[in-house]
Parts: C-alpha cells; structure tokens; sequence
C-alpha cells in the first residue's frame, strides 16, 4: 500500500471518528506542523468563543505523531489567553508510549493519534473569546515526529 493511500485512509478514519463524537463540540481544530521539525519557539494557535460560562468543559490536546517521534511523552507550554486580555500559564504533560514503547494512540501506517486530557471538568471564568497558545517544551529546540497538534473543548453532557 502507497503512503498516500495509508494517509488518505488514515484521514478518513479520522473524519469520521470526529463526526460520529463531535455531538458535545464546542472547539475542534487542528494545527499542522512543520515536515521540518517543531520549533520551540514555534507556537500552535487557537482561536475559540465560549458563549456559556456555566457549563462544565472537557478540553483536551490532540496529538498525531509519527513513528520516528523518538520520545515517549511530549511536554507542552500552555498559555490561555481570557476574553479580557489575562494569561495563565500551563505546562502539560502527554504520555505517547507504554514503558515498553509501544504507542498508546491508534494509528494507521506510521502514524498515531492520541488524545492527552488536559482540563476535565472546567469551567472558564467568562464568555468571550479564548487564546490558546502552544509551545513544545521538549529539551531540544526542533523536535521531529509530531504530525500536527490539536486542541478540542467539548461540553459535559448532563447525565455525566
């Protein structure tokens, strides 16, 4: 099988898994990154609204990387950037590989998916407009594997 067929396929899984669980999605969004490597200085950014600040939020990070991705976590800075212009500052942690190095994420050819829970049960302390801004805080400057980055807010259903 062709690598473009393995991604082709590989995309359509993956559109499909977001239509079949994206009944509770407030955000969901991806940011590509480079073939080149992921600069430190590099940031992935997100836009969002949040309309009602009495509900309950899962936000979560999703992550695709690839085979070659020669860790087994990935360390995030995390800047939030509220409505009325505060920063709160963040670092996260997600766990890619079991202790034997086997990828935790489901996958398909070489590359893996997974989602690294970051903020369950949340609530953001306004409506408005949301920034979240995202640096790699791996020891080296550029890392290489990491596909492309995602940031997903779902709601909490009321039966949870």
């Amino acid at each position: 099988m062709t690598k473009t067929l393995q991604s082709i396929i590989a995309a359509s899984i993956s559109c499909l898994i977001l239509i079949a669980c994206s009944g509770n999605d407030v955000y969901n969004s991806y940011v590509a990154l480079p073939n080149t490597g992921w600069g430190q200085d590099s940031l992935a950014v997100f836009r969002t609204h949040i309309d009602d600040a009495s509900k309950t939020y899962d936000i979560t990070f999703q992550i695709r990387n690839e085979s070659n991705y020669k860790y087994a976590n990935l360390w995030l800075f995390v800047d939030v950037i509220s409505p009325d212009g505060e920063l709160q500052r963040d670092t996260a942690e997600c766990i890619l590989a079991h202790n034997d190095g086997s990828w935790i994420g489901g996958g398909w050819g070489s590359l893996y998916s997974i989602q690294c829970p970051y903020r369950l049960n949340t609530r953001f302390a306004k409506t408005g407009n949301y920034t979240f801004r995202i640096a790699h805080g791996m020891r080296e400057d550029d890392i290489k594997g990491i596909h492309s980055l995602g940031l997903r807010i779902t709601t909490k259903s009321e039966e949870e």
